[in-house]
């Protein structure tokens, strides 16, 4: 059995409702008559296609759950056996057949609320109950045929339509998708671009001063030359390590060049086109081996290899490397 889609059940509406006490208003009128049927069981009957074709409109959530779709083929079934094994084997009921109309309602009911195979095993019961009928009367069984045939192509269509709102359904929710994941992608390129911005402002920010003091020919200590190599090394950082950079990485490698440690990173243009996941380990570890670093120099590699990278630390003559990828 096929559960719903995540649109709305065009029988959750509120034109569903209005023809929900459409169709008891109608039957109520069909089974007013005289019939051959006794009113007890007749309005017994009734209440039961009443009761199952409720719960089908009024049930919450996109499809109907299990015991709410045995609840709706027992009803439907047994108040369409209660009807229609009492009628006379010869001529046409006509409107004394009600439950099959009422029941057919229900079952498209049914396979729009997803539940296609429960609609079909409720139509299918009661084609049995009516061959049955003809049985018990000594008709043919195609007179038991006639009484249902109509109702197998009805349902038919119903089936079509559901199959076809169903596909509706998960492309809409694809389409979804996919505009969700292109405003979170423009929304993270625009938070990246902002940050950049603001990286850049913030490093100028600390250089004006220093270069001042280079324009004025001021002499510099051992520190300060550390300062400015901090400051033009984090520039470079902001084009070639614009793909992971990440706050733990500015901070090591800030640290890093203030213990005078000439620090480089390498990377590829591609790298921007990896996972974030990816790019967020690969900053991790390079900021882990710098904090580690004690040396002269520090070359830090960022490679590219398909959708994964491997990134190595040369500190001196020290090489260690990782090959980073999708699953860490």
């Amino acid at each position: 059995m096929t559960r719903g889609t995540s649109l709305t059940p065009p029988l959750r509406t509120p034109l569903a409702r209005l023809l929900l006490v459409a169709f008891v208003a109608v039957h109520v009128l069909l089974v007013l008559g005289p019939g051959p049927t006794p009113p007890a069981v007749t309005v017994g009957a009734l209440a039961a296609m009443t009761a199952a074709a409720a719960i089908v409109v009024l049930s919450p959530g996109a499809g109907l759950d299990a015991p709410r779709t045995i609840a709706v083929v027992l009803l439907a079934v047994v108040s369409t056996a209660a009807v229609i094994l009492r009628l006379p084997a010869s001529g046409w009921p006509g409107y004394a057949s009600w439950p099959l109309g009422a029941g057919t309602f229900v079952a498209i009911g049914s396979a729009l609320r997803g539940r296609i195979g429960a609609a079909w095993l409720q139509l299918g019961l009661v084609t049995a109950i009516c061959f049955l009928w003809a049985a018990l009367g000594g008709a043919s069984p195609l007179s038991g045929l006639g009484l249902v045939d109509r109702h197998l192509g009805i349902l038919l269509i119903g089936t079509l339509f559901a199959v076809g709102l169903r596909r509706t359904g998960r492309a809409h929710d694809a389409l979804l998708e996919v505009r969700r994941a292109e405003v979170l992608e423009r929304d993270l390129a625009e938070a990246e671009l902002t940050a950049r911005r603001e990286a850049v402002q913030r490093v100028l920010a600390e250089a004006g001063p220093l270069l001042r003091r280079i324009a004025d020919g001021e002499t510099f200590d051992a520190a300060t030359r550390n300062r400015l190599a901090a400051v033009e090394g984090r520039l470079r950082d902001e084009i070639a390590l614009a793909p992971i950079r990440s706050d733990a990485l500015d901070r090591a490698l800030t640290a890093a060049r203030r213990r005078g440690l000439d620090v480089q990173v390498l990377t590829e243009p591609e790298l921007g086109n990896l996972p974030a996941p990816t790019r967020i380990r690969a900053a991790e570890w390079l900021a882990g081996q710098l904090d580690r670093a004690r040396g002269d120099e520090f070359v830090g590699r960022v490679v590219v290899r398909g959708r994964d990278v491997r990134v190595s630390a040369t500190v001196d003559e020290r090489i260690e490397d990782r090959l980073i990828g999708d699953d860490g």
